[in-house]
């Protein structure tokens, strides 16, 4: 128990000094260069999507995951920290993950691709106490890590359409250890706020 509490609390540590590190020592604005083009220089955004949830444990179900980003914006690729909160449920399991990670994108007109590294504190209810890896209590939790991608469309000024796929990996806590590889497949909507300013 207290090592998942240590994992728990080294996880929440890392993302919020990432944040702070991206947000500190992200380079300001050089006053002095000529710009010809007009280019954001840091992006926030919100997004949520319906997901298609195949949990690896019984048969599949729906999901809804729910984020945010705040994006560098350079020349050719724009990294981002993301963080998402993704909730899921089949006939024989629910599973919850909560976390953030690295995503970074291109923009090819109004398409924008992205690939994406998290990781996440995952939960897993089960619908019955005796299924392997419940551990007779009916859940369970994991450290969770997770890859993937997708593209956004830009439709409107700050409005965007999302097609997302994820990849997860999972290790319960249990006698014997139970690895699970979930599979999400999503759409939804994306809004940019368009934080900082523009370099003229």
């Amino acid at each position: 128990m207290l090592g998942q509490n240590l994992q728990r609390l080294i996880l929440r540590f890392a993302l919020t000094a990432a944040v702070v590190c991206l947000t500190l020592l992200a380079p300001e604005r050089l006053s002095g260069q000529a710009a010809p083009t007009r280019s954001r220089e840091a992006g926030a955004s919100a997004f949520v999507t319906y997901s298609r949830l195949d949990p690896d444990y019984s048969t599949g179900g729906n999901a809804v995951t729910v984020g945010g980003d705040y994006t560098r914006f350079f020349r050719f690729i724009s990294p981002s920290i993301e963080g998402r909160f993704k909730t899921g449920s089949g006939p024989a399991v629910t599973e919850t993950t909560f976390g953030g990670g690295i995503r970074v994108e291109t923009q090819i007109k109004y398409f924008h691709p992205y690939g994406d590294f998290l990781v996440s504190d995952g939960l897993i209810s089960f619908a019955k106490k005796d299924y392997i890896g419940s551990n007779g209590n009916g859940s369970n939790n994991s450290l969770v890590y997770s890859f993937g991608g997708g593209v956004d469309y830009d439709f409107a000024d700050r409005w965007a359409a999302r097609i997302d796929f994820q990849s997860e990996s999972w290790n319960l806590h249990s006698v014997p250890t139970v690895t699970l590889t979930p599979r999400i497949y999503s759409v939804g909507i994306l809004y940019r706020f368009r934080m900082g300013h523009k370099l003229d």
